[in-house]
This record gives C-alpha cells, structure tokens and sequence, in this order.
C-alpha cells in the first residue's frame, strides 16, 4: 500500500512521539525507577513490591535473658585477659571459662602468657600446676604447685593435687605428705582419701588403703564420684585373693619316681660318655 505524503508526515509523528515517550522513561528510572514501573504497571521482579511482615514480638524469659548477658559477660572477660596479661583477674576468670567450655590447653596458654609478666603470683602458679596436672604434665605440674605453696598457695586442692603428681612421680612419702595436709583443711574429703589410699597401695599397704577407701566411700555420695567404689572393690579383690592364698597349705613339689632299670655296666657309661653330642636344628621351611 502505498502512502500519500498527508499519511507519511502522520506516521513520522508517530516515530518521533514513540522516541520521546521512551527517552523520558529512561530518564525518570534514572531518579525512580520503581514509580515509573509501577504507573506503567508493569512490576520488576527485583523490586519488593510487597512489605516484609515484622516478626510479633514476644516476652524474654528470664533465663535466656540471663544466658545472654552470661554469653556477653565472657566474651567481655576473654577480650580483656588477651588484651592485658597483668590483669591476673580477668585472666583467672577467662582461664576457667575456656576450662569449662572444654578448652584445657588455651586455658593454660592464657594463663602462662598472664605469668610470663607476673611470674610469682600464687593463683597464676595454682591453677597453672591443676591444669598441667589434668593434661598429664606431671612434672610441670609438680613445678607450679611447689612454686604456688613457696609463694603463699596453701588450700586444700593445691596440697592435693601436688600429693597427685609427687605420687604419680613414685614419691609416695612425699605425697601422703601432701594428701594429709589436704585433709587438715577437709577431714574425710573423698577425693583425698581415695588418691592417699592409692599411694598406700604402691606402696604395698594394701590393709591401710582398703580401711582409707572405706572412709572415702562412706562421703562418696556427696561428690558422685564411682572410682572410689572401682578402687575398693579391686582392693578388697585384692586383700580376697592374697588372703586365700596365705591360708592355703603349700604344696610339697613331686619327688621324682625311681628307676627300676639296672644300672649299667660302667663300660657302657665310659663309652657314652665318649660318644659326641647329637646337635638339633630347627629345619626352615
């Protein structure tokens, strides 16, 4: 179909409208697109066109409560031992949370890095020689707690404890030393009575450590601690066997039967006697 010049200049006006009318939604999406999608009606997928509901709110329960500001109170104590080692308390207090979290050797770590600047502090010594002691270092445990007394440390757990590894170490003297100590500040402490009654028992004193482990046992309930019945039951095992065995009369060893061969003739024997030893070898296959 051909046009006439009349519907040519129309359909040229057209062109340029269509031209403008893009060119002015370009513009505006450049200072907001997402009004002009919208009077277009024509709705972007990367826009939220519908409003995010708020979530309702709801009480705190003390105990949560309590839990968070827990969880903020040790990360702030974490913080403040790195920063400053001198700062013995905070450290002390980090040194138990990383022990209760399960973390003995950080623990540990954290608390030799407060000692390398505070060497002769009694706690920093104390829980030092306990969590070396725990972590199977025997004699650096040994150590700190010898350090920890000599500088004032003289409660219970460090007399025990440094009774634990002088025993581990074969002191037994030293240690019993030690664990009594221990008990002049907790008279029939289980824990105690159950480790001065396995220093007995390396040493042979198998009745005192079974009367001990009694003691222990009748105060096990309070610490809910099963070694110390384990350990009386295989003392008592023990002291059963050994005493069956002393009251068993001893058995005379067999005589050996005789011969009822003649002897021979003292030729035959000059002439074995002479005769060279068969050697046996083991064959390889």
């Amino acid at each position: 179909m051909v046009l006439g010049r009349v519907g040519r200049r129309v359909a040229s006006r057209r062109v340029i409208g269509m031209g403008s009318c893009v060119a002015t939604v370009l513009v505006l999406a450049g200072c907001g697109a997402s009004d002009v999608l919208q009077s277009l009606g024509t709705p972007s997928p990367a826009l939220n066109i519908t409003p995010k509901s708020e979530a309702p709110a709801r009480d705190v329960a003390p105990g949560e409560a309590k839990a968070a500001r827990a969880r903020l109170g040790e990360a702030a104590t974490l913080a403040a031992a790195r920063a400053n080692p001198r700062d013995v308390e905070a450290t002390l207090a980090a040194a138990g949370i990383l022990r209760r979290q399960g973390d003995r050797a950080g623990a540990l770590a954290l608390l030799d890095a407060s000692a390398a600047v505070v060497p002769n502090d009694a706690r920093l010594l104390r829980d030092r020689g306990l969590l070396a002691l725990e972590l199977g270092a025997v004699p650096r445990a040994r150590d700190h707690l010898r350090k920890a007394i000599a500088n004032g440390s003289r409660d219970w757990q460090t007399h025990s404890a440094l009774g634990t590894a002088l025993a581990a170490g074969g002191d037994q003297k030293g240690a019993q030393r030690q664990f009594a100590e221990a008990l002049k500040q907790m008279p029939d402490n289980p824990v105690v009575l159950n480790n001065l009654a396995l220093s007995m028992m390396l040493e042979g004193r198998r009745g005192e450590a079974e009367q001990m482990l009694r003691r222990a046992s009748a105060g096990q309930e309070k610490v809910g601690d099963v070694r110390v019945a384990q350990n009386l039951a295989l003392v008592s095992k023990i002291s059963e066997r050994d005493g069956k065995a002393a009251s068993r009369p001893a058995e005379t060893p067999p005589q050996p039967k005789q011969s009822t061969a003649p002897p021979a003739p003292a030729k035959d024997l000059k002439k074995d006697a002479a005769a060279p030893a068969t050697l046996k070898t083991a064959r390889v296959d």
